[in-house]
């Protein structure tokens, strides 16, 4: 669908691949709402805010609505939700991008702490359903929007990805709580697609964002250089919200750097 005058709210746009979607959808002319933790530079682990998204976006010719929002807090995610639905009156493109990133993403079993577990079920999991929930009935009534959620091999895999956690592997909770994500996403796929919105899980594989270029050598998992640039999963997403059919990849789960290949969008 043409993205002019259409809205995007992106869950962790102030870095990485939500940032680099934003742009990316901003340039095919989409407004967007930026929901982030960080507002002020130098507040996080990592450079970026939602401030800064936005200036690029808007840079773009079009709206940004940044907005504050902790997805651990489930009240201050639907908050968001219901603030961006009352600021721009619709919402036609949902981004589940975030993830909670915390100092034991690379922790064993046992050393997890329970608030660990709690703050990556409500960010990575919860968050996902409280915006689908929230949107997806205003997308339904006009049969119009998109909703991705970014999956991760984590999420399906039935072997741990770079090593044991504690050496060099992400910690359980991350493989558990993506794996609620991924599979949530396919059973409420079938019944978004009789609403007539497609609803597709996008994996964006192993891509150079600010965490994974700082953290990967330093903590664990992969060698960064490896990475590929977080344009490739941007310009996956891109093209799923303007193609003519996007109900064709309703329920599927695609892989950014193999679809990109297949329809030449580099």
């Amino acid at each position: 669908m043409p993205l002019k005058n259409k809205v995007a709210l992106i869950t962790g746009a102030s870095r990485g691949i939500g940032k680099s979607v934003a742009i990316e959808l901003a340039k095919a002319g989409a407004d967007i709402v930026l929901a982030a933790r960080t507002v002020v530079a130098g507040a996080g682990d990592y450079p970026g805010t939602i401030e800064e998204t936005a200036a690029l976006v808007r840079a773009q010719g079009v709206n940004a609505f940044p907005m504050q929002c902790d997805l651990t807090n489930l009240e201050d995610t639907a908050k968001m939700a219901r603030t961006a639905l009352e600021r721009c009156g619709h919402i036609d493109i949902l981004i589940n991008n975030a993830f909670y990133r915390n100092d034991q993403h690379y922790a064993p079993f046992l050393d997890l702490r329970m608030e660990t577990w709690q703050n990556a079920i409500n960010a990575n999991f919860m968050a996902p359903v409280v915006l689908c929930q929230t949107l997806l009935p205003q997308m339904a009534e006009r049969k119009e929007g998109i909703i991705i959620n970014l999956t991760t091999l984590h999420a399906h895999s039935p072997t741990p990805l770079g090593g044991l956690p504690g050496k060099g592997g992400a910690a359980a909770v991350y493989d558990a709580t993506k794996g609620a994500l991924h599979r949530m996403s396919l059973a409420l796929s079938k019944e978004a697609k009789a609403m007539c919105i497609p609803f597709i899980l996008v994996d964006p594989g192993y891509t150079a964002t600010e965490r994974v270029l700082k953290d990967s050598a330093r903590l664990g998992g992969y060698d960064p250089s490896l990475a590929h640039s977080m344009e490739i999963p941007a310009k996956t997403i891109r093209y799923l919200c303007e193609c003519p059919n996007p109900m064709y990849f309703a329920g599927k789960m695609l892989t950014a750097a193999e679809f990109v290949q297949e329809h030449n969008l580099m």
